[in-house]
Order: C-alpha cells, then structure tokens, then sequence
C-alpha cells in the first residue's frame, strides 16, 4: 500500500513539473559572468568600514590551517587569510591578476614551458625574504609529496618534469603535457609555502604548529576545530589590513549558527543563509544581508565503481527523469539556479554556453525498457534484467535539511519511473567513508568552486571517473585525450566543451542546483565586505583597503533582489 501511495505521490509531483527541452541554441550567451553581488536588506545601514575584532562563525573540519590539514575546499578562504597565491583571486573567473608574481608568461610553442617573475619586498610571517626558492620547493613539495586538494596542480594536472630557479625572484617550470592555463588556474589556486618552515617535514598531516605565509593575517592561536585566532598583519605588502583580530569559532549545526548570529554572539556567519532566513531577515535591522556569487553546488553523485552504474545509458535515464527546476522552486524558494543548466557550474568561465539536461520521463521509461529493466514480479517496481528487485539507497547527511528535501524528491522522480529507492539519511562521517570505501548508490551532497569551476579539475574527476568505472569509457577517454595535448587556451575550451556535453549526457553527476549566495552580517560591528567569485563575502580581501582589493573584488554598492 505505502508502494502504490508513493508512485501516486510521485506521479501527481511528476504533473506539476514543467519539462524543459534536452538543448538549446548555442550563443545564448557568449561567456559567463558571475551574477550580480549587493545587498538585499530592506535597508543599507552603512556601519564601520574598520574593527578592532570580529567574532565569525566556521562550519567545516579545518585542523591546524595548513594544506594538509584542512581538508578539501569547503574552507579554503581560511587557509587565505595567511596564505598567498601567485594570481589572485581563483582560478573561477578566468581573469585573474599578478599578486604575489608581476609576470607569468608562457615561453615555449608548445605551452609546456612557463617563467615567472615574483614581486619583490614580500616578507613572510617571521620577517624573512619570499624568494623564487619558496615557490620552487612548493611546487616540488607538492609533486613528490603526500596528495592534498592542491597537489594535482604539479603531479597530475598538469605533472610537472622541471623546476629551476632562474635568480632571486624569477624561476622556470617544464610541464610533462602542453599547460596552456597555467597563469589562469595553476598559479591562481596554489597556495606557496615556506621553504624554511617544511623542507624539514617529512609527514605534513602529522604537522601541528602554526603555519607561516605571506599573507594579511597570522594565525596565532588555535584549538582544532574550536576556536582559530587571527591577528593583522602589520606589514602585509597589500597594507595593514582594516579588521585587527579574527576569531573563528566553529559551529557544525547551522541551525546553532545563525542563532548565534541572530542573538549577538557572532558578527558573521561564514555559511549561505538558507532561503526561509533570506526572507524572515530582510527587514531586521541589526541584520546586513549581502548576495555574492559562492560558485557552489548541489549534486546527485552516482557510483560507477558499482553495477549497474557502469552503464552510461542507464545513467543517461537517471539524469533524464530527474527535475532539477522543480526543486529550485520548492526547495530553494527559486533562490538558485536549476540543474539543468548542467556541470561546471553555469557561471564559470569555462562552462559550455548552451549547455543543457533535459528533463524527459518518457524517454527515460523508454530507455529503461530497451535495457531490460522492467517489472517482472507484477509490483510495480523494475526490476533488473536478471530478475533482482531495485532499491537504492540515496545517502545523505543527516544534518544537512535542504538536502535531505532534495533526497526525498529525487526518490520521488524515480518512482515516477518505476526505480525504487529510499533515502538513508546518516551522520557526515558515515557519508564520507560510503564514498571512500564505496559502499553506496546515489549521494547527494554539495560542491565547491574547485569541483564546479576549475577547467582542470572537470577532467581531473573525468579521470578519476575512468578508473573507479566498472568499465571504460573509450569515447569519453579518447576526449580526455585530445585535452591533454591541447597547447592552447582556445582549443582546451573547445575540447572542455566536449567533455562537458559528454558528462552531461551520461552524467557521474547529476546537478540538482546552484543555489545564490546569501551571507548575513551585524553591521553595527563591520560592514565593509565585498564579494569575490566563488568565496563569497567570507575572504581576506574583505579585510582589506578597498584601492588595493579593486582587481580582485565587486564592491556591495548595488542593491538586489
């Protein structure tokens, strides 16, 4: 009975629902551009543009700060506080600029080989010279070293073969395949260590002190997923940042977080306010709302490593009988854009313009059936071909509500089709062993910028993709391929784009949203944020002087929404 009630839930949900068509033209828009950022309170109260400490609240595992603690990319603008790169701000945007290099440019046809130049006067933490010698061990750090989210910049892609220091601030690299955005995303994601500080440590994961690095801020006390002291940097090349004391206190629950906001304790909350607290504090008026760009996203990760997901057309109907805008709507309260504009995300730099998923049940049926998945025990549901019942699990965590929502109506779209599944909501820990030990179905979960807008990493998790897949992907690999060898920025993209059509058409990955990035603030403490593409307002140069952040940030002087 509770079978026969879901299918009719899911069918009359399934009525709702407007189809979107599987393409559109190409050149419906000629590049992407990070929407708009401004305020969206009822009113702008224009506080203090300088504090002496600022009390934010964190919600991800971080340990010590360092690369090889802090995890993947869910805090990165924690590790930037005191750490710089050679262009700044990311890799996202396509159009990053010198920061700690004043030249970076390519010197060789086949886009293998790179100089750069670096900035002189720089001093680190503890008042020593940055030199080529720090970026030269970084890089060399990073290829020979224990793998972190940053490590595939010089071991993988791309996979460094030379590294030579050419004078105090000027050295060369040499790249095993051609590089050609080498100045756009390798030199603007990498963060440069020490070579003083490391070139001793043999285990960096087991490293507990207090990094040094070059940048606005020094982390000067800690206690690991507690509480992260900050204090200004003093003679920060950039200036003396406007914000004297950072504390980061971290706060897991968001629930727990944004009362914390709400009731004084924090001054910010570095988390994207959920959309029913959009609406309830656009009219408080201790509460500053900014909208920026964060670049995150929430996906329908499937298993390839697991049968039947190793068929690309069993995905392909997957993908075809999910409804992305239906939840964008009721989920998100339409504050986000649908799924079904694809992955990366649909305001990269690098995304396919007219990149589209369409959303067709009846062609999903359709090819199910051809496959052989049909019922054959007359109970409604489809069964495999050889006989066995279908119920998937759909993993997600349990303290994450708008996606467990999502969760429930990917299981509900499913059963619209005839795929049993159920939703096993589990604690975070338990999630990510299911991924790396593989024990899992469906996941869904959220991404960052790095998996949704970093032309590298697309085919980072491509090839990734080809080795957990129960079997292979020749046209999917033949692709990869000609990327590789691409020695230039126009023939890389327009093989991207392939790349990106492929995915989308027999999807590891299934995008459900990208939602807007809404962050709230107590103005009275400081209001002088600015956003940046993919960090959202939650970043060092939001601490800065406004004329020396003018290339890396867009001012909240608009009013949205």
């Amino acid at each position: 009975m509770a079978q026969v009630a879901l299918k009719v839930f899911a069918f009359l949900l399934n009525l709702s629902m407007l189809a979107l068509g599987s393409a559109a033209h190409a050149g419906d828009r000629s590049s992407a551009q990070p929407p708009l950022a401004g305020k969206v309170s009822a009113m702008d109260h224009q506080g203090p543009r300088q504090a002496k400490r600022l009390k934010i609240g964190i919600w991800n595992s971080a340990g010590n700060i360092t690369t090889y603690t802090i995890g993947n990319s869910w805090n990165d603008w924690l590790l930037w506080l005191a750490f710089d790169k050679l262009r700044e701000p990311s890799p996202y945007a396509g159009k990053a600029g010198n920061w700690l290099a004043t030249d970076i440019r390519r010197v060789s046809d086949d886009a293998r080989t790179w100089e750069i130049t670096l900035r002189d006067g720089v001093k680190w933490h503890d008042g020593s010279a940055f030199s080529a010698e720090d970026v030269a061990f970084t890089f060399d750090y990073y290829r020979k070293g224990p793998i972190n989210r940053w490590t595939h910049h010089t071991s993988a892609l791309p996979r460094f073969e030379e590294i030579k220091v050419l004078g105090r601030l000027r050295l060369r690299v040499r790249a095993k395949m051609p590089m050609p955005n080498f100045d756009l995303i390798t030199a603007a994601d990498l963060p440069i260590l020490q070579k003083k500080q490391w070139q001793e440590v043999d285990n960096p994961r087991a490293f507990t002190g207090l990094a040094i690095g070059t940048g606005p801020y020094r982390l000067v006390e800690y206690k690991a997923d507690e509480f992260y002291r900050y204090q200004a940097n003093p003679d920060y090349w950039k200036g003396k940042p406007l914000v004297d004391e950072l504390i980061l206190v971290m706060i897991k629950d968001p629930q727990t977080l944004f009362t914390a906001l709400k009731s004084g304790e924090l001054d910010g909350a570095a988390r994207s306010l959920p959309p029913e607290l959009v609406n309830q504090w656009r009219d408080d008026p201790d509460i500053e709302i900014a909208k920026a760009p964060s670049l995150w996203g929430v996906w329908l990760d499937i298993n390839l490593g697991r049968a039947p997901f190793d068929d690309r057309d069993l995905r392909q109907a997957i993908a075809l009988a999910i409804n992305p805008d239906a939840m964008v709507r009721r989920i998100l309260l339409g504050m986000g854009t649908s799924g079904s504009r694809g992955w990366p995300h649909v305001d990269s730099f690098w995304t396919r313009p007219d990149l589209r998923v369409g959303y067709d049940p009846v062609r999903a049926k359709r090819l199910l059936k051809a496959h052989g998945l049909v019922d054959r025990d007359g109970d409604g549901w489809r069964d495999l071909p050889g006989g066995r019942p279908i119920d998937w699990q759909i993993k997600v965590a349990s303290n994450r509500p708008l996606l467990l929502r999502a969760a429930q109506m990917v299981m509900s779209q499913l059963a619209a089709v005839g795929l049993r599944a159920h939703v096993q909501a589990v604690d975070p820990a338990s999630l990510a062993a299911a991924w790396k030990t593989g024990r899992y179905d469906f996941r869904v979960m959220d991404i960052t910028p790095h998996g949704l807008a970093d032309q590298d990493m697309l085919a980072l998790l491509s090839k990734g993709d080809n080795k957990r897949a129960l079997a292979p992907e020749a046209e999917k690999e033949a692709i990869l391929n000609r990327w590789l060898k691409a020695d230039s920025r126009a023939e890389r993209l327009k093989i991207s784009h392939e790349l990106q059509a492929y995915q989308n058409a027999y999807p590891s990955r299934v995008m459900l949203w990208y939602p807007d990035g809404y962050f709230a603030y107590r103005w009275q403490s400081y209001d002088n944020y600015a956003s940046s593409a993919g960090y959202g307002i939650f970043h060092k140069y939001s601490f800065l002087p406004r004329p020396q952040r003018a290339q890396v940030v867009d001012e909240l002087t608009k009013r949205v929404d």
